[in-house]
């Protein structure tokens, strides 16, 4: 039950530690940075790849349950990865238009 709090708590300090920095990139003056797109991406894999296999790993291993038994965790995860990675093509289309326009000025 202890590693089961303690994996949950370092995930989300990972995960709102992330978010965090998501957030202080959209209050700088330049919303498109290399900077940003990382810190998206970032937050993208842990969502897509890393929670889903902590969840299984508590549930399986730790928890020693025979069935998956939240599979709503492993949908919400999952669909906010992906979301995220549609974000980190809009920001990589902003960033080349955002380095276009400043080469044309």
């Amino acid at each position: 039950m202890n590693l089961e709090i303690t994996l949950s708590m370092l995930f989300f300090a990972v995960f709102f530690y992330l978010l965090s920095t998501i957030f202080k990139t959209f209050k700088a003056p330049k919303l498109f940075t290399d900077r940003a797109i990382k810190q998206l991406n970032y937050f993208a894999l842990l969502n897509l790849i890393a929670a889903p296999l902590l969840f299984l790993t508590i549930d399986i291993f730790i928890m020693q349950k025979q069935q998956i038994g939240n599979i709503l965790n492993y949908l919400l995860t999952f669909l906010l990865g992906i979301f995220l990675l549609f974000i980190v093509a809009i920001f990589k289309r902003g960033y080349q238009v955002q380095n276009e326009n400043d080469l044309t000025i």
